[in-house]
């Protein structure tokens, strides 16, 4: 009765207040309630201030029934004639992937500002509907620095860089934004050279400036250049990497093998006091469990005293990697005490079954993936599952899997069937995988080679060689194999055939070190 009482005599700019400190808070549910009982009162009604902070918070959590409840309340109080409530109600749509009414919001704006024009044009970028975009773009009646910035980062996104580098080019004055936006297009399209230039072009960088490049390497397997460019950035000193730039370098290491490198990453987190980013922990973990150093990556978790979903992963996936599947199964059951799993976690588990022959407790986490954790079942799971069966020679079994899924098999999970059924003989599964290859024309080098190993492991050798035959015919060369070994913090790669290089590198150890680090043990030479 108090707070009733209490309520009823503030004013409309209070209400406001209250309703905006609510949402900034991220308490939604809270400042609808107090949208409510605002209305309630009888003593106020919402405003043209009122709605677009509740339409924010919607938002934000793209809650699009809501939006469209809040959109007819503000029909009937004749706000939707209002620049500001319009320019959120389009806002609101676009974050909700409602683009249609957006576009009918926009389209009965009698007055649109630059404002408007933006959130329009964002709306078809978020969608990468760049067709949509660039047609109203080119109608705008005036264009500000984020109107160009938006097309050159929705060209980014998808790899267009020709696009991306026409409207930067008319941007008559460029800030950081846009200039990193053009690197990730760069990136986007494979074009390393030109990211690569437009980087050294900047007349001023920021630290995303650098992750920026930093990520574009990493996407597209320069991680050499991964850890040249973060050397060179701690070297140049005006910028600090952070957190994002740590883990991206961590990520090249753990691609590498780069054990020596990933610990000086490690000491330089500990110093730089970004240690406690759960990002870097899940990624030193992955680095150390990549690297093969098992007591390493258990001791990062263990001490990070703040572990997600993320983090948990890195975790199980480490142990599946290593062999431990009856432990990893055990920190499932520690997780399950802290937080829930998701899509990535069931993949690291069924990993962690299938390598350790856990055939009963892999099906069950399976089975309980719907039904107790509410993850939905995606293609990786079901080729883990197929895996599981087909390592522990249940062929049968995982061809029925492959048949019943609710998808088209993919390319990996044919090829962990089709191995398993080279390592077991079995003809009979294996010509029906093959059929499914041809018709699909997955057919690679190692799948051809694949089939002629089946082929060869059953004795019937003229389809071994025919099968070869056609790998020849067909033009497809066999990717040569390669192994790689760390010296003096760089790696090393030789190929399948090169007695030269394994020689060279062979030479380089023995004539400067003693000692070289090969999957995180350490080696006299």
């Amino acid at each position: 009765m108090a707070l009733h009482l209490q309520c009823s005599v503030l004013d409309q700019k209070t209400w406001n207040k209250i309703i905006k400190k609510q949402v900034m808070e991220g308490n939604t549910k809270e400042a609808f309630l107090t949208y409510r009982q605002m209305q309630e009162t009888g003593t106020s009604v919402p405003d043209n201030f009122t709605y677009p902070v509740l339409l924010k918070a919607v938002s934000n959590l793209s809650y699009g029934r809501v939006g469209l409840a809040l959109h007819a309340q503000i029909a009937k109080t004749g706000f939707d004639n209002h620049l500001l409530v319009q320019t959120s109600l389009l806002n609101m749509y676009s974050s909700v992937k409602r683009i249609d009414e957006a576009r009918k919001v926009f389209d009965s704006m009698q007055d649109r500002d630059v404002v408007a024009w933006n959130s329009m044009l964002d709306a078809y970028v978020s969608i990468q509907k760049m067709d949509f975009a660039i047609r109203l773009f080119r109608i705008m009646p005036k264009r500000d620095l984020l109107s160009y910035n938006i097309m050159v980062s929705g060209y980014a996104k998808i790899g267009e860089m020709d696009c991306a580098r026409a409207i930067f080019d008319e941007i008559p004055e460029r800030d950081t934004i846009s200039w990193n936006s053009m690197i990730l297009a760069c990136g986007n399209h494979g074009d390393m050279g030109e990211a690569r230039k437009v980087f050294d072009e900047m007349p001023q960088r920021n630290v995303i400036s650098w992750n920026t490049l930093l990520g574009a390497y990493l996407n597209n397997g320069l991680f050499e250049e991964v850890i040249l460019l973060f050397e060179k950035m701690k070297a140049d000193k005006t910028i600090s990497p952070d957190y994002l730039t740590v883990t991206t370098s961590l990520s090249a290491c753990a691609r590498l093998g780069l054990l020596e490198k990933g610990r000086e990453i490690h000491l330089y987190a500990h110093d730089s006091r970004i240690i406690s980013s759960p990002h870097v922990t899940t990624s030193l973990i992955d680095m150390y469990a990549k690297c093969g150093c098992v007591e390493s990556f258990l001791t990062v978790f263990y001490k990070s005293r703040v572990r997600d979903v993320y983090c948990w992963n890195a975790m199980i996936s480490g142990l599946a990697l290593h062999g431990y599947g009856v432990v990893a199964l055990k920190v499932f059951d520690e997780m399950l005490q802290r937080t829930n799993p998701d899509d990535i976690t069931f993949i690291a588990l069924l990993s962690a079954c299938s390598h350790s022959g856990l055939i009963k407790e892999g099906q069950a986490l399976f089975d309980s993936m719907e039904i107790d954790h509410g993850v939905a079942r995606k293609m990786e799971h079901y080729g883990c599952l197929v895996d599981l069966l087909g390592r522990a020679g249940f062929l049968e079994s995982a061809y029925t899997v492959i048949a019943t899924m609710p998808f088209r098999a993919g390319k990996s999970v044919l090829g962990a069937l089709l191995g398993a059924c080279v390592n077991y003989r079995n003809l009979v599964i294996g010509e029906k995988v093959v059929k499914i290859l041809v018709n699909d024309a997955f057919l690679n080098d190692g799948d051809y080679m694949m089939v002629s190993n089946l082929y060869a492991s059953c004795d019937r050798w003229d389809e071994a060689n025919h099968w070869r035959a056609m790998m020849n015919d067909s033009g497809i060369v066999k990717t040569a194999g390669s192994s790689s070994i760390e010296v003096g913090n760089k790696m090393h790669k030789t190929v399948a055939g090169g007695v030269c290089n394994r020689m060279a590198v062979l030479g380089y150890v023995m004539g400067g070190f003693t000692t070289s680090t090969i999957l995180g043990r350490r080696w006299q030479v």
